[in-house]
């Protein structure tokens, strides 16, 4: 059994990329396409899908395919949990 404190530190070496923090940020509750985060964050595709790959091998985000359009959302309320509070510490309302 992993003690919450390596569950807690796994999902902040996690989020520990600003691009990945931007990744969750911009999905919150939605559903968003490759297409759409970038076109929000303006990241280039290469930087985007090795932020996605990671996010998805860290079990943060899950992809939805939809003809060629691949759909990412986040899988773990806790992870909502924490993108909100730093939204909340770091982001001016």
């Amino acid at each position: 059994m992993i003690p919450a404190s390596d569950k807690a530190a796994e999902l902040l070496r996690s989020l520990s990329h600003p691009q990945r923090l931007l990744v969750l940020c911009a999905l919150g509750n939605q559903e968003r396409s490759v297409a759409q985060l970038r076109e929000l964050l303006d990241i280039d595709q290469v930087p985007m899908s090795q932020q996605l790959m990671r996010l998805r091998a860290d079990g943060l985000v899950e992809a939805r395919r939809e003809g060629t359009t691949v759909h990412y959302r986040i899988t773990r309320p806790e992870v909502l949990t924490v993108i909100e509070a730093l939204h909340s510490a770091f982001c001016p309302t």
